[in-house]
């Protein structure tokens, strides 16, 4: 199988499974160059990472459905049972981080993907923020209730993303470490996991101080 991904973007979620789970694949690094290019276009048609090419060469893109898609193949501890309430619970942080906190994030950072006039980019950016913070008090609000995790008291596939979207959250003020405490202690203990330290070691991230 073939990973393409971008250091720090969402697929790192992929990226930490497929490594954890000891799936055989490569992790290919996409720059600019490739990721606008014809050639990476026929792969994932909205120029966008993660994209899991697997053997056979069927594309399956997102990066939840492909986190979701390598845990149960290979029958992961990062995910509860399948018919269990903790395993709803988990896919219900997973949609609400991909559809809530990812596009407000994407508003914030790059508001001129939404719309072409300066001066509404204003507007969408401080949006974006807005709309962050909310919904991070909200994944915040999951950690301190949760006993440190998300979701039934250990580690999971949703904590993988909530690791990523804290490490964005630097970007934003106030931060991370700063705003939701909860959340920044979660996304320590995951880097804690020996597969995530590989893959930042791999990607080329700066760990979490």
């Amino acid at each position: 199988m073939k990973l393409y991904y971008r250091p720090g973007s969402c697929a790192m979620g992929p990226f930490v499974v497929l490594e954890d789970v000891g799936a055989d694949f490569d992790a290919i690094k996409v720059d600019d160059d490739t990721l606008y290019s014809e050639d990476y276009r026929k792969v994932n048609p909205r120029n966008q990472v993660p994209s899991l090419i697997d053997d056979a060469g069927e594309i399956m893109t997102e990066s939840v459905a492909i986190m979701l898609w390598a845990a149960n193949r290979y029958e992961s501890d990062l995910i509860p049972a399948p018919d269990s309430w903790d395993y709803g619970r988990m896919v219900m942080c997973l949609n609400f981080m991909a559809s809530q906190e990812h596009p407000a994030f994407a508003m914030y950072l790059r508001p001129f993907r939404f719309h072409d006039d300066e001066s509404v980019q204003a507007d969408l950016k401080e949006r974006g923020r807005t709309n962050w913070h909310a919904a991070m008090e909200r994944t915040n609000g999951w950690a301190e209730q949760g006993g440190g995790w998300l979701v039934g008291g250990k580690m999971t596939l949703a904590d993988i993303l909530a690791w990523i979207h804290a490490r964005w959250g630097l970007r934003v003020e106030p931060k991370t470490d700063a705003a939701y405490p909860a959340l920044w202690a979660l996304a320590r203990r995951v880097e804690e996991r020996p597969s995530v330290r590989r893959v930042i070691e791999k990607s080329g991230l700066t760990p979490l101080e």
